[in-house]
């Protein structure tokens, strides 16, 4: 520790987000090449670089890193083919939306709630039996039987169903913690696709949809 000791080394890529949108991370060029920038922490010792570690990082570490991370051969195959044809079904849907009439769906067993307010991921449901655990009882989204509708989708081959929000106006009414909130949360990111186990997957709406919010004590 301290300003002389050994320090630095690290290597830093930005987070992925439940989001699945263009980023800087990691891209794939027009070429086909896979670009990944990140930043690597030089190891140091007070105002001295430690070359030999330096070169141990970028001549061992990062080759392994790119060779785990960024190779298909080396990934789970199956799991990114899953998530290719998830996201293209979810992208599927919400270019149905416009011809069937609709501006938002929302499927059956969705998870809406997230952890928190500061984590996007999705709540967990509390576990059996365990008393201790304060984790609140998740509750999946269940459409009502006068609004539910089904999708077909291409590459997953099954039907999906749940709510379809016609064009229009939909009132969204209910009681205290009834979840009005977490609906319209999930709602205004539906033009976004999401990441497989995200539990807001093929919750879309119209690529077009933007949120507006009435200032506090002001009328609608």
């Amino acid at each position: 520790g301290g300003w002389s000791g050994a320090k630095g080394g690290d290597i830093e890529i930005a987070k992925p987000s439940q989001h699945v949108i263009e980023q800087t991370a990691v891209r794939i060029l027009s070429n086909g090449d896979v670009c990944a920038q990140f930043t690597v922490n030089l190891p140091a010792r007070g105002r001295t670089i430690q070359g030999h570690r330096a070169v141990q990082i970028f001549d061992q570490t990062l080759p392994q890193l790119v060779q785990k991370a960024l190779l298909y051969a080396s990934l789970d195959q199956a799991a990114v083919t899953g998530h290719v044809l998830n996201v293209e079904d979810q992208e599927w849907v919400r270019s149905s939306l416009d011809v069937r009439g609709m501006i938002a769906f929302v499927p059956d067993g969705a998870v809406l709630p997230r952890k928190s307010g500061a984590d996007d991921k999705p709540m967990d449901s509390k576990k059996s039996g365990d008393e201790d655990d304060d984790t609140p009882n998740l509750v999946r989204f269940h459409s009502p039987d006068t609004l539910r509708v089904t999708f077909d989708l291409p590459n997953m081959q099954k039907t999906l169903a749940g709510i379809g929000f016609r064009k229009g106006i939909t009132l969204v009414v209910g009681g205290g913690f009834h979840g009005k909130s977490t609906l319209l949360s999930a709602l205004q990111v539906g033009m976004y696709n999401k990441i497989p186990g995200d539990g807001r997957e093929f919750c879309v709406c119209s690529p077009n949809a933007v949120k507006i919010r009435a200032e506090d004590g002001r009328n609608v």
